[in-house]
């Protein structure tokens, strides 16, 4: 488990080629028991807020786009592009910019009926892309190379 992370980290910029199943599903397990870990000892050690808070955003950032990166690679072992990751990745982004932007215009509308409607329906859109990514990111990959490389399982 601890060479595939090793391996999340050393391809964190690489976009190109193809990840097995270990490539990505390690990765996302190590990244979830360091975020437990390093919350429970948040909770316990007496770090000064503003410096907990700058390690969490750099190991979020750096996390989210390792994470992009992988997801890319894993779905190029199927055979698919990365559109998926990217509109995974840009939604809440996207509701992000469109929720400042409504709010700097009228901020009484953050608390209005029809802005948790959108809210609503862009959670559940994004709740249902990320399944749709997380059944696909199970299927096992081409055996032979294919268009973005050769199987990762023979080199």
């Amino acid at each position: 488990m601890i060479h595939y992370y090793k391996l999340f980290w050393i391809n964190a910029l690489k976009i190109k080629g193809r990840s097995r199943r270990k490539e990505y599903w390690y990765p996302i397990l190590m990244t979830v028991i360091i975020s437990v870990i390093a919350s429970i000892l948040n909770d316990f050690l007496p770090v000064p807020h503003i410096i907990a808070e700058i390690i969490y955003w750099v190991f979020n950032v750096a996390t989210i786009i390792a994470t992009f990166t992988v997801m890319v690679r894993r779905l190029h072992d199927i055979g698919m592009s990365m559109l998926l990751p990217l509109i995974i990745h840009l939604t809440p982004l996207v509701f992000l910019i469109i929720g400042i932007i409504v709010t700097l215009i009228n901020p009484q509308i953050y608390f209005s009926i029809g802005s948790s409607l959108v809210l609503v329906a862009g959670s559940l859109l994004y709740l249902v892309i990320s399944i749709i990514v997380i059944v696909i990111c199970c299927i096992e990959g081409h055996k032979n190379e294919n268009k973005y490389g050769i199987n990762p399982k023979t080199s």
